[in-house]
């Protein structure tokens, strides 16, 4: 009987030892694909977090709203430091409260936009075309384009412009492509969005355009319109002025030369009657030894003083000048004809004089 119940305890406990390896097996089975399962999904998981890290594809466009909207803050803010650099280099004084008014209202819109890149899933950078239009405030085209008349011309040494040609055709002209009208000022414009390893998404955009050097230009016109017509003003006074002086000085040169004209002419009239009185004192003997001597001298007094006479009168030293000739400035070509006939006397006077001495010589 002991021996009965030891062998069944021993059976029993032999297949509960059995049952204990089978349930160990079973659990370290499990713990191993617990443990695979996991490191497949450790290792899915880490294959994949880069995908969650990317930039969202919604931006990766040429019309995408918040990059339109970052090239339009770029464009004003291009606008402004290009309009403050002209206005601190300018001559004229600009109206700094409507400055303001125009700046603070001017809007910078990106219209019509075309991805000419082929295949921008592909590609790490978009070329991007659009039309650049250029809101002005109501009455700012209207005030430039009076401005644009109004400016005083660089190149007309204070005087006015003087042309038919207004704004609009300054800005349309040439390859600008630019077009002004209603209040808008518009053209065409480019940039770029490119894909980089640590930004992201980067825009650049042109700072050299016609768009933003026209509504530069429109601006300054404005602001400085009324110092346009200041200094038109006091041009016109200056011109005045400068007029009137100029006249007298014109008046005053051709009286002294006037003047100096009757002496010449006097003295030619004189020196002809005294040549022929002392010729006439000469024998028809002493007429015949001496006329070729005398048709000879005629004709070299003639030839040197109108060679004399074309000298020009910027050509002699203030000293050499006679009183007359001082006020050359003011001359215009009627009185520089009658200058070169003036000293064609003069020397015809001295020459007659030295003749009339040595045919007296003769005589005597």
């Amino acid at each position: 009987m002991d021996h009965f119940l030891l062998k069944y305890a021993a059976k029993i406990i032999n297949n509960v030892v059995n049952n204990i390896m089978m349930n160990k097996t079973i659990l370290c089975s499990l713990i191993v694909a617990t443990t695979l399962i996991s490191g497949c999904d450790y290792f899915k998981n880490k294959k994949s977090a880069p995908v969650e890290e990317k930039v969202e594809t919604s931006n990766w466009s040429c019309t995408d709203a918040k990059n339109i909207g970052q090239v339009e803050a770029y464009l004003k803010a291009e606008y402004l430091k290009q309009l403050d650099k002209q206005l601190r280099h300018s001559n004229y004084e600009a109206d700094q409260e409507l400055l303001k008014k125009i700046t603070q209202n001017v809007k910078f819109k990106i219209k019509n936009v075309t991805t000419i890149t082929d295949d921008p899933s592909t590609a790490k950078n978009l070329a991007c075309s659009s039309d650049l239009v250029v809101q002005l405030p109501k009455g700012l085209q209207k005030r430039a384009e009076n401005a644009y008349l109004e400016a005083p011309c660089e190149d007309c040494e204070g005087e006015e412009r003087v042309s038919t040609f207004n704004l609009r055709d300054y800005l349309e002209s040439g390859e600008s492509n630019l077009t002004l009208g209603d209040d808008q000022l518009s053209g065409a414009y480019s940039y770029d969005i490119t894909k980089t390893d640590k930004e992201g998404l980067t825009i650049s955009a042109e700072n050299q355009n016609a768009v933003i050097d026209g509504i530069v230009f429109v601006t300054v016109k404005a602001v400085e319109y009324e110092s346009y017509v200041k200094q038109n003003s006091e041009n016109r006074e200056y011109s005045e002025k400068y007029s009137q002086e100029h006249a007298a000085e014109v008046a005053l040169a051709q009286k002294v030369m006037d003047i100096r004209q009757k002496e010449l002419d006097a003295d030619k009239t004189k020196g002809v009657e005294r040549l022929n009185q002392i010729w006439d004192q000469f024998s028809v003997e002493q007429k015949q030894q001496l006329q070729q001597d005398q048709s000879d001298w005629f004709e070299k007094r003639d030839v040197d003083c109108k060679v004399i006479a074309q000298k020009n009168v910027y050509q002699l030293a203030d000293n050499d000048k006679e009183i007359y000739q001082k006020k050359s400035d003011y001359w215009d070509d009627a009185m520089r004809q009658q200058n070169e006939a003036m000293q064609y006397s003069k020397c015809f006077n001295q020459k007659t004089t030295e003749r009339i001495i040595y045919l007296n010589n003769i005589f005597n």
